[in-house]
């Protein structure tokens, strides 16, 4: 493993669990985009743009518990839906794309999922949709956009006062058969008249497993519509997979669904649908290809699941949508255009280094929206006496990786303290900010004896450093154990010269769990243990 000169204290600004949660899982792709291979052209599928997902995550959208940061969720959703459209001019035109032929006297129907009162579709996101659809066209009329559902909307914040419009909040307990029925596992099936009257549909489920069998065995794009078609008495559809794959199937989810956006602020991977969020992985994914959510839906909630020692959900209904007869859309992801937007700004690198008596930072974005830079702040105690010392333009907005560098010459301090802290205030163009996780640097070091410190951060996802100090010059050995005591790497076997060496420590081809750091100089061994998570 290589070793790196200057310090590589790196953070991830990843999704935090709530408190005495589980860790959550790193993005399903790493980088702005990943476009593994185009969908297959053979097969005509029933959705459009099949396989093409956006997935978002911003590390400030939830501030705890049912504590949703509406201004995120709604930047989320602007960015998110301007992306999978390819129009950029505004969020409204975007949304407006996707509903062909629309005028201001169409109607769109809106399908959350309030199964859970505690886990519903969250009212910000909800919020986020409607103040776009009501600036289409110039001005969509409010009265001609209805959220349905057959679970109460009490509790769950869906009020025309919260969203600022007056569209329509209709709760369908039953479906009487009024003539407009969906032919599904044999039999005709009444279905919501707010769909029946709709000439569009926007189907927002939530990121939930569930009790049914393992074919059915989570409740996202598909299993939403149970809440759209007769789901009791003679006609009752419950946990009904072949019902469920002919729903949407049919012409009428085939002609009027133009939108999945699924709501991943939180979750439930373990007794779903109810109980209380258990994650939250700060998350919405936007496709019109129902089958490439759920897929992608599966395989969030089995990240959570194997990270936390319990089986994966089989969910077989989506590989069988995805396969003749259906042909509804795309499960592999392989074939999936994947596209991953992280906010405000994804920092993935943030060092510090004492060189020929200065203090040098190092930064590095893998992408960049609306960032005006980065104030640079330093302290002696790392605690509160944080002082500006700088600033760095950033890049705006951009998907391409960024260096930054700083250089602290002021000398006069560096002489008199034996270490200082710093961090970054990144600072959007509308005034944002959010602060790194600090990083120290040595400046009078301890020349008795070399140490290995912890590695930064701990627990870390795919790759971290090891930081070593050594006094003088000495052969350094260092090794990577296993729990049971296995030598599975050495990562550094060669005489440093004197001073502060980062050895590089590559996880990704490692399971998650924890290992042992084993370093030896100058007759003596010292070891950290290592946490990887995935």
């Amino acid at each position: 493993m290589a070793d790196r000169n200057s310090s590589r204290r790196s953070f991830l600004k990843k999704s935090s669990a709530l408190a005495g949660l589980s860790i959550l899982p790193a993005p399903l792709v790493r980088g702005s985009e990943a476009v593994t291979a185009p969908p297959e052209t053979q097969r005509t599928y029933a959705y459009p743009n099949p396989g093409r997902i956006v997935i978002v995550e911003h590390t400030g959208a939830v501030l705890g518990y049912n504590n949703v940061n509406e201004a995120a969720v709604q930047y989320m959703f602007d960015q998110g839906i301007m992306q999978l459209a390819g129009v950029y001019t505004s969020p409204a035109a975007a949304l407006a794309s996707f509903f062909p032929g629309l005028t201001t006297s169409k109607k769109i129907a809106l399908k959350p999922n309030f199964l859970n009162s505690i886990v519903p579709t969250r009212k910000e996101l909800t919020k986020a949709v409607i103040n776009r659809l009501v600036q289409m066209l110039g001005g969509f009329p409010a009265a001609n956009i209805t959220a349905y559902e057959r679970h109460s909307f009490n509790g769950v914040g869906y009020t025309t006062s919260y969203f600022g419009h007056n569209v329509n909040l209709v709760l369908d307990t039953s479906f009487p058969n009024n003539g407009h029925t969906i032919y599904c596992d044999g039999k005709d099936r009444p279905y919501s008249a707010s769909l029946y009257n709709a000439d569009y549909l926007i189907n927002m489920p939530v990121l939930k497993d569930h009790s049914c069998s393992s074919s059915l065995n989570l409740t996202l794009a598909f299993k939403n519509h149970m809440g759209t078609v007769n789901p009791g008495g003679s006609l009752g559809i419950h946990c009904n997979k072949n019902a469920v794959l002919d729903i949407m199937a049919s012409s009428v989810m085939t002609g009027k669904q133009k939108l999945v956006i699924l709501d991943a602020l939180y979750a439930v991977y373990n007794g779903g649908p109810g109980g209380n969020p258990q994650a939250t992985p700060q998350k919405i994914l936007l496709s019109q290809d129902p089958v490439a959510i759920d897929a992608q839906g599966r395989i969030l909630i089995n990240n959570l699941r194997t990270a936390n020692g319990l089986s994966p959900k089989n969910a077989t209904y989506i590989d069988q949508a995805a396969a003749s007869p259906y042909n509804l859309g795309i499960a592999d992801p392989a074939q999936m255009q994947i596209v991953t937007m992280s906010f405000p700004v994804e920092l993935a690198l943030f060092t510090a280094s004492l060189i020929d008596g200065r203090v040098r930072l190092d930064w590095r974005t893998e992408s960049e929206t609306n960032n005006r830079g980065f104030a640079i702040e330093r302290s002696e105690s790392g605690q509160s006496d944080w002082k500006e010392i700088g600033f760095v333009d950033g890049a705006g907005t951009t998907t391409t990786r960024r260096e930054y560098r700083f250089v602290d010459g002021d000398t006069a301090l560096l002489r008199q303290v034996r270490a200082l802290f710093y961090r970054l205030r990144q600072v959007d163009h509308d005034g944002s900010v959010e602060y790194s996780s600090p990083v120290e640097v040595a400046l009078q070091l301890d020349e008795a004896s070399w140490n290995i410190e912890p590695n930064y951060p701990n627990p870390f996802v795919h790759d971290t450093d090891l930081p070593v100090y050594l006094p003088r010059e000495a052969h350094l050995h260092l090794d990577v154990f296993d729990l049971a005591g296995q030598r599975l790497e050495t990562l550094c076997s060669e005489t440093r010269p004197a001073g502060m060496h980062y050895i590089h420590f590559n996880a990704r081809d490692l399971p998650a769990g924890t290992y042992i750091a084993r370093a030896t100089a100058e007759g003596t061994v010292r070891e950290v243990r290592v946490v990887r998570v995935k």
